[in-house]
């Protein structure tokens, strides 16, 4: 009490006289997301998920008292807090936009962000390569003013919330939904969306912390402390609980319960079978936890052999593989419609010495560091990959030739100003072709390597046009 009463004290009389202060039972009023599982939500006016453990733990660790203010939605949480007439809420993003009305605690949970799309849509890598399509964001989420901000072209779908961005998309109302990796996979789980799959993974994560309106920032101290006093047992139980998948089918429950049922009678029949039917019960359960580590092994092993075939495992740029499959799809466009294309071709200028005079290992970070510098370099319609050895390709869409000189010009200029791996000086040719009309891809593909060839017989460090 005398902690209330130092806060009050705190507080500027304005505030006081629109009851925005504590009252004299120490009741701290607090909103949530009412549909944001497994972080939080409202179920039956009962506060449940991640954050509602973490308000328990809280209130036991500081003797706190919480109470619940429902709403219907994300952004109605939102203009409660932004008036003041919500205290906090106990789990979301710091942004610039919110910072107007809330101070932040120290992060206590964090979770990546991940692009949702049909399983036959190709998967993405990141936001760079979102293009044309569009993306359903949930009102009120920060992402969105992180996605004006970073991606300004990107076309927004605004939804109410998750459920509705994911339904979105299976219904092909939104190419992709973005949003964060534990909730999609539950809701996925939960409504059954087989035909969704993960298509990319933001580099922005959540982090997660305690929101407080601005009058009651005196608040925080309290509140980081008992943050601080969390264990990481205790982290790690909240996690487990709210983040577990169920993998049996309907057989297995019919089965467990045939078991249980039979269990139940040898126990009213012989008390001396009570101790065998437990173990078989916990052999049960350790079966139920290795079909679950199981299921995650698979599922990651999937993901990784889908990027694996569209890419290279050491620059971790797309492959000729996938390189092949766009030429041949694009082929098949331009025949309905006239567009620009230009291949570029590049080489590195005597990597064979590099690898001689200083080892593999040298090379291969040179490879890796010279992907970052094309990844950087290009623009969001073009496509760079790894050809094969020391050798890359542009596909430059909607592009003339000398567009794509100035490309590579940039390209030569940035790989000038790095700093390589041992200090090595690393030059590059490149030879350029644009399509002609009625082209085929290869064919111009077949110039492009020509002016590369013609690049390296004028002397290398070049950029030669067919």
């Amino acid at each position: 009490m005398a902690w209330l009463l130092g806060l009050l004290a705190t507080l500027p009389p304005a505030q006081a006289d629109d009851n925005k202060t504590p009252d004299s039972a120490t009741v701290l009023t607090y909103c949530v997301d009412p549909d944001w599982m497994p972080y939080e939500a409202i179920d039956d006016g009962v506060h449940v998920g991640i954050s509602a453990d973490y308000i328990a733990l809280i209130a036991e660790k500081t003797g706190l008292t919480f109470k619940l203010i429902p709403t219907r939605s994300w952004l109605e949480t939102l203009q409660l807090l932004r008036n003041g007439d919500c205290m906090l809420s106990p789990m979301l993003n710091q942004s610039t936009e919110r910072e107007q009305y809330l101070q932040f605690s120290d992060v206590y949970f964090r979770s990546p962000n991940v692009l949702v799309s049909l399983r036959q849509q190709p998967f993405l890598q990141s936001m760079a390569n979102i293009g044309t399509r569009s993306l359903a964001v949930p009102k009120g989420y920060r992402l969105i003013e992180y996605i004006k901000r970073h991606y300004p072209e990107t076309r927004i779908h605004e939804v109410e919330n998750e459920p509705a961005g994911l339904k979105a998309v299976a219904e092909g109302d939104a190419d992709l939904f973005i949003g964060s990796l534990y909730s999609i996979n539950g809701q996925i789980q939960q409504e059954s969306l087989y035909q969704l799959k993960v298509a990319g993974w933001l580099e922005l994560e959540d982090k997660l912390r305690i929101g407080v309106s601005l009058p009651y920032q005196a608040l925080l101290p309290q509140l980081n402390e008992a943050l601080g006093t969390i264990t990481e047992a205790e982290h790690i139980a909240i996690y487990q609980k709210w983040t577990r998948i169920k993998v049996m089918d309907i057989t297995n429950y019919q089965l467990m319960w045939q078991l249980g049922a039979v269990a139940i009678a040898i126990i009213l029949l012989l008390t001396a079978w009570n101790y065998r039917s437990r173990y078989f019960y916990r052999r049960l359960q350790e079966k139920n936890q290795q079909l679950e580590h199981t299921r995650a092994e698979l599922e990651s092993a999937i993901q990784e052999l889908e990027f694996l075939s569209t890419h290279d495992p050491l620059t971790r740029l797309y492959n000729r593989n996938f390189f092949d499959k766009t030429i041949s799809v694009t082929q098949q466009r331009a025949a309905q419609h006239t567009q620009d294309f230009s291949l570029v071709l590049i080489d590195i200028d005597f990597f064979k010495q590099i690898n001689d005079n200083h080892g593999h290992i040298t090379g291969d970070a040179i490879l890796r560091e010279l992907a970052e510098i094309l990844r950087a370099q290009i623009r969001e319609q073009d496509q760079v990959a790894r050809w094969g050895g020391e050798e890359f390709v542009i596909f430059c869409q909607h592009t003339k030739a000398d567009v794509a000189k100035a490309l590579c010009d940039r390209i030569a200029s940035a790989i000038k100003q790095y700093n390589f791996s041992n200090n090595i000086s690393l030059s590059c040719s490149f030879g350029i072709a644009e399509q002609q009309p009625d082209e085929h891809l290869l064919l111009c593909f077949e110039r492009a390597d020509k002016a590369l060839y013609h690049a390296k017989q004028a002397g290398r460090n070049q950029v030669c046009l067919a």
